[in-house]
């Protein structure tokens, strides 16, 4: 019985691992049925060297989930060193075409299959109503009607590729302004203004037959006003299984979060108070590795065994998640083979579509001068490249190159520009960090052209010309790059 309930229990897991090979205790622990594993940007190298790592993990476990957060724009596992090539979610929503988010989402689902990855952590569902939320762009935005359209033609996209997707963070916490890495928020909206801007982009998605969603540490007043959504029987047994009717895969976010740490007393407790309230795997974290592979294990066990947790339970998260593992099977095929040429193309011109220009930007024959606030947008996104610099020189342009760092306190020396120079500020959601905003607003130049590839709303009285991107991936660097030079 204990070694049934051991493998019932390892059949929720997905954690993650270090290096660029699987380590013994993972191949180990896939043997003895568990469910899978997330990548994370330091796993990954190159296409060939994910590719090998799959089949390590396919070799020993053939149904396995090898999850990822891919979601463009800002939030890239596979192009984590230079950028992603996609466009991100608010770029989408301003190009405003559907069938472009939905080759976008195929286009990165097609990348993934390519590798053997079937199970994509992604996309945002969350509506942002409050421009200091950490999500920023990753949100679809504009509208609850857009957020929702454009999430459903994005995952069908992906799925379409033959990847699960994955939409998060049910119910939503686009009306919190706090990061769920750092701190558990609270959503104080009324049952009928919630449903009507948060909830509805998972009830549309539900109704497209989303693989999977994922779950916010996140309080919700007007469902649970206690626990969050993580850890609470009514939001996810009550709403989204009865009323709702969703049956796919429910996933944890990640459990060594604060979020939910702050409320349960430990990672195995949260597991465990998780898989209680309805959630099928149970997402670890990026740096929970096999100790806390263990201890969650024992700790579901021992749930089992005192009652705490019913073995049913834990049966119908196994069929759920073993149910996801046969729709979308994992191959892993030539890396590269993947023709995603036109999905790319799209979302190049998805950017360029979004993109907004006030004012005189051009660079035209002016002395160019970049000055970028590198701030990092978060925890989520991580140390990802961004800015305009690599499709700038691509482009033909020379400039002096100006990179400021957190913590952001000094200009660089700006003294040698001539009048006839321009100086491009290089920025990304300013009213975030309110010390690079202090200094940025030190910035006197004579030509002053601001890049804003962040959330929209912040204004430049002083700024002769305004590029707004709504999004920092590759793809929205090359619009910007674009309305600077007025290359087409």
């Amino acid at each position: 019985m204990t070694s049934d309930l051991r493998q019932l229990a390892l059949g929720t897991m997905l954690p993650a691992f270090e290096g660029t090979t699987a380590p013994a205790w993972l191949l180990a622990r896939l043997r003895e049925g568990m469910g899978g594993v997330i990548l994370f940007g330091r796993n990954i190298v190159s296409p060939q060297q994910v590719a090998a790592l799959v089949r390590q993990i396919r070799d020993v476990r053939p149904d396995a989930v090898v999850g990822i957060d891919e979601e463009g724009g800002d939030v890239t596992r596979i192009h984590h060193d230079q950028g992603s090539p996609y466009p991100g979610n608010r770029v989408l929503s301003e190009n405003g075409d559907l069938d472009a988010t939905r080759a976008v989402g195929r286009g990165i689902g097609a990348e993934l299959r390519d590798l053997g990855i079937n199970y994509n952590l992604a996309p945002i569902g969350d509506y942002v109503t409050d421009p200091l939320s950490p999500l920023t762009t990753r949100s679809y935005g504009r509208t609850p009607r857009d957020n929702a359209e454009h999430a459903a033609a994005w995952i069908e996209g992906m799925q379409e590729a033959g990847v699960a997707a994955c939409v998060k963070h049910y119910p939503g916490l686009g009306g919190s302004l706090l990061d769920s890495h750092l701190s558990l928020g609270r959503v104080a909206a009324g049952r009928a203004e919630f449903e009507a801007e948060h909830l509805r982009t998972f009830v549309r998605a539900a109704a497209s037959n989303v693989a999977s969603m994922m779950t916010a540490h996140v309080v919700v007043d007007c469902l649970d006003p206690e626990a969050p959504t993580t850890l609470s029987p009514a939001v996810i047994g009550g709403l989204l299984r009865d009323e709702i009717g969703y049956d796919g895969v429910l996933i944890s976010d990640a459990l060594e979060m604060h979020g939910v740490l702050n409320h349960a007393s430990s990672l195995p407790a949260a597991a465990v108070g998780a898989l209680r309230a309805g959630v099928d795997a149970l997402c670890l974290g990026a740096e929970q590795y096999e100790e806390a592979t263990a201890a969650v294990v024992a700790a579901i066990v021992a749930a089992v065994r005192s009652g705490e947790l019913p073995v049913e339970r834990l049966e119908e998260a196994n069929r759920r998640v073993a149910a996801m593992a046969r729709a979308y099977p994992g191959t892993v095929d030539v890396p590269g083979s993947a023709d995603t040429a036109a999905e790319r193309a799209t979302g190049v011109a998805a950017a360029w579509g979004a993109t907004l220009v006030e004012g005189d930007v051009s660079i035209a024959g002016a002395g160019v001068h970049v000055v970028t606030f590198d701030d990092r947008t978060s925890i989520a996104a991580g140390p990802v490249p961004w800015g305009i610099g690599p499709e700038l020189r691509g482009a033909g342009v020379t400039f002096a190159d100006h990179v400021l760092t957190p913590p952001i306190r000094d200009l660089p020396d700006l003294s040698h520009v001539a009048p006839s120079d321009v100086v491009v500020a290089v920025v990304r959601d300013l009213p975030r960090h309110p010390g690079s905003a202090e200094v940025f607003h030190r910035l006197n130049a004579p030509r002053l052209v601001v890049v804003d590839m962040g959330y929209p709303g912040t204004d430049y009285p002083r700024a002769t010309g305004v590029v707004r991107t709504f999004g920092a991936s590759r793809a929205s660097s090359a619009a910007a790059v674009r309305a600077l030079t007025r290359q087409v």
